[in-house]
């Protein structure tokens, strides 16, 4: 990779790639392991522990979001990118299942006509939401582009604006919950974090623009998304009202966890550049971070891999045995994911080898 390349790809922020795809493993762990116990109910240590975790992961999908916005509003599209993105989710749905199969792997899933469709159509059933979302929002790229760039920048600003109150602000302050709310899942969500972020390229972050200001954001919010969390949930168990908000602060459209995403995207965009070799090193590795999300969230393993590496249960073990499997456990899938994920690249070159230019070389 020359250093052109790298420069281009800007190492700063592929760290964060690769750190966000890291927190997401982090949020599979826990989530799945059941090991978020009441934090406002006497929790033990591992369980204060496990809530801490959980809070400095939770930006990880906006701050996925805020990097793609950052740079595909200034890529072009390309039909063959498009093209492979979903051929690359087939080949973890479907071949992880075929991979299952053949080894023997008891996937504890019913193996039905809906279980079929999700390994074959994993985009149409919403098998990968996130990725799903993301193959929508490529397709709208050039409509994207062409809005954000026909527009000033006051006019951008309030549009931003209006759909962060909207999805965002109410949500974050009301005591109740609206119908439409869906907790970042959606559609309209990823469109408005990828507008911030294409907001943050063509006109920078003025308050956010030294990494120290961006570091204390994101500790500042992961501090409040746990505290507002132990608020709701004393205030639930002595008056017995505000059950539906008790997870409220920890969703992906909550005003702290976006705050806290836009912190650490702020606090990686300022930071020095790294030097020229480990930069390459990163460069090289970032591509391959979808690919972590893609292997261990396919439907014959997200509910699986956590009780194989031995999560399930820890809650209950001593501290540092508890912290050890965990940290063990997330690092063992995302090395491997990485490892998949290099091994699939490879086979799409021989594809391209083979078939001629049916895709395209993955870029920012």
């Amino acid at each position: 990779m020359s250093e052109t390349t790298m420069k281009k790809r800007n190492a700063n922020m592929e760290l964060l790639r690769l750190l966000s795809m890291l927190m997401v493993v982090f949020l599979h762990a826990i989530g799945k392991s059941k090991l978020l116990v009441n934090l406002y109910a006497e929790p033990s240590a591992n369980g204060v522990i496990a809530w801490v975790l959980e809070a400095l992961s939770l930006c990880a999908v906006n701050v996925f979001i805020l990097i793609s916005g950052y740079f595909l509003i200034d890529s072009k599209f390309k039909l063959g990118r498009l093209i492979e993105l979903i051929f690359e989710m087939i080949f973890y749905s479907l071949g992880a299942f075929l991979v299952c199969m053949l080894l023997g792997v008891d996937i504890h899933e019913d193996i039905d006509i809906y279980f079929l469709l999700h390994t074959v159509f994993p985009v149409h059933m919403d098998l990968f939401w996130f990725v799903a979302i993301y193959v929508v929002i490529y397709i709208m790229l050039p409509i994207i582009q062409a809005g954000v760039k026909n527009i000033s920048q006051k006019q951008f600003r309030i549009a931003l604006n209006l759909l962060l109150i909207f999805e965002c602000g109410f949500k974050s302050c009301l005591p109740f919950r609206f119908e439409e709310d869906k907790m970042g899942y959606n559609l309209l969500w990823f469109l408005t974090v990828f507008l911030l972020g294409a907001y943050i390229k063509r006109y920078g972050l003025r308050f956010l623009n030294k990494p120290h200001r961006g570091l204390l954001l994101y500790f500042l919010n992961v501090a409040l998304i746990i505290f507002e969390t132990f608020v709701i949930g004393r205030v639930f168990i002595k008056h017995g009202r505000l059950e539906s908000l008790l997870r409220v602060s920890t969703e992906y459209n909550h005003i702290f966890v976006l705050m806290s995403a836009l912190g650490l995207f702020a606090a990686f965009l300022s930071f020095k550049p790294m030097n020229e070799k480990m930069g390459r090193v990163i460069c090289a590795l970032s591509p391959m971070a979808l690919g972590v999300y893609l292997a261990h969230e396919n439907l014959s393993l997200r509910y699986n891999w956590q009780k194989w590496l031995g999560i399930y249960e820890s809650l209950g073990k001593p501290t540092l045995e508890f912290v050890g499997r965990l940290l063990l456990a997330v690092l063992i899938v995302f090395v491997c994911g990485l490892a998949i994920d290099f091994i699939r690249i490879q086979i799409f070159k021989l594809f391209k080898m083979l078939f001629g230019k049916i895709f395209v070389k993955n870029e920012t």
